[in-house]
């Protein structure tokens, strides 16, 4: 990426001269500086991915090359996204699905992708999710239940972070969790993972095992990228059939393209699933998708893992929460040193603002865990670590939820005057 945004001068002089040839050039030149593929390194940020975007989208537009506007218009709603304008993410995901059902994508809009109004295949209402077998939302209404809800929105725009890095390995995870048998690969959404709440038959259509693979992608990108922005604008029911269908087209593709690692992954459409059925109170069938997510990614090779660096850190960091969510106390405190060890090492120094929150998140939870099976020495060493991390610039935003922890930790434990002194500092925080 970065010799090509260096050499963008010469496919815009390009096309300048020559708009039928150096238009298309140009464009996929800045596609290219959008979605960035360099792993280990910094990423653009989303100012300059939108930048990018729009000017690639400008380009196209002036073309005939269809697919290459239906991938700009994507990458377009991906930067905003990041931005976190969700509003309008959301009609940029509207437009790349006009553009792309037009351009191909008609035969398997319907197993991929909700209509304008959010509905999903075989027309089925946004949020209804009318296989759903967890029973009324579960702790929908509490504090956790609204803590998880709050993470969505800061979560979200971080789901595609490596841009171009997504790779979907060919493997698919093994183990007791995310197994799936041989032959089953095109089974549709969660059914084939043994995921509560699924639709097994979203997919399944001759049409989309027909389709054209590059439509086939971008589809199921955009369905992941309408369930973030659905989610962005506070509307977590509607998202989470829009979520699974877009799990289900990723599981019918083999690995990419390098081209086509611009437009997401099966790990990053799990964790998207993941974490909108943590929102809607449905923690247990989170904590499935979590599950299989974990199992794919450590089924990956270096190589794989390399183009989906920061999913790792995020689904294992993320995978406690929802643990614990769900009164699982001990088994979030298995899967706690493999999520902080994800935390460590180039990523937080090249993602410190994705990387540092989410390791305060996990210390947070995991001294809840600790105060919950009744070790709250070890539960007020995770709870001085998280506010001494939350204190770094990067945390600063998670240093009330690490104050609090620590202030009912050292309660447990006794120590009045430190608690007071911490309640304190947290009451003055909460004032300004």
């Amino acid at each position: 990426m970065g010799l090509v945004r260096i050499l963008l001068p010469l496919p815009r002089a390009a096309a300048r001269w020559a708009p039928e040839k150096g238009g298309p050039l140009l464009g996929a030149a800045l596609s290219s500086c959008a979605a960035p593929s360099l792993v280990g390194l910094p990423p653009p940020s989303p100012a300059r991915r939108l930048a990018w975007a729009e000017e690639a989208v400008a380009t196209y537009r002036a073309t005939t090359d269809m697919e290459g506007l239906t991938r700009a218009l994507s990458l377009r709603a991906h930067a905003l996204l990041l931005s976190g304008r969700f509003e309008e993410a959301y009609g940029a995901v509207e437009e790349a699905a006009g553009v792309w059902a037009g351009h191909g994508g008609a035969e398997v809009a319907a197993g991929q992708l909700g209509g304008p109004g959010g509905e999903v295949a075989g027309g089925q209402a946004p949020g209804a999710d009318a296989e759903a077998t967890a029973g009324p939302t579960a702790g929908a209404g509490d504090a956790g239940a609204a803590a998880q809800a709050g993470r969505v929105v800061d979560g979200m725009a971080a789901v595609q972070a490596g841009g171009a890095g997504d790779e979907v390995p060919a493997v698919q995870a093994g183990g007791p969790v995310g197994e799936v048998p041989a032959g089953h690969a095109g089974r549709g959404a969660d059914g084939a993972a043994g995921v509560p709440g699924a639709r097994a038959d979203i997919g399944d259509d001759d049409a989309v095992l027909g389709a054209d693979k590059a439509s086939v992608v971008v589809g199921a990108f955009l369905g992941d990228l309408r369930a973030q922005a659905l989610a962005g604008l506070g509307r977590g029911e509607d998202a989470v059939p829009v979520a699974r269908a877009s799990v289900a087209a990723y599981r019918r593709l083999s690995t990419p393209d390098r081209r086509d690692r611009a437009l997401g992954s099966l790990p990053g459409a799990l964790r998207t699933y993941g974490m909108l059925l943590a929102a809607v109170g449905r923690h247990e069938e989170s904590v499935a998708v979590y599950e299989e997510c974990a199992a794919l990614l450590a089924a990956m090779s270096l190589r794989e893992l390399a183009h989906v660096e920061l999913v790792r850190p995020q689904v294992l960091a993320e995978l406690v929460g929802v643990l614990r969510a769900s009164g699982r106390h001990q088994d979030a405190l298995g899967v706690g040193p493999e999520a902080r060890e994800a935390l460590r090492g180039p990523l937080a120094w090249t993602v410190p603002e994705t990387v540092l929150p989410l390791r305060v998140r996990l210390l947070v939870d995991l001294a809840r865990c600790h105060t919950a099976t009744g070790d709250p020495a070890e539960a007020r060493v995770c709870a001085v670590a998280a506010v001494a991390e939350a204190r770094k610039p990067h945390g600063t935003g998670e240093l009330t939820s690490a104050l609090d922890c620590l202030a009912d930790v050292l309660a447990e434990l006794g120590q009045t005057d430190k608690e007071s002194t911490t309640r304190r500092e947290l009451a003055a925080l909460r004032d300004t």
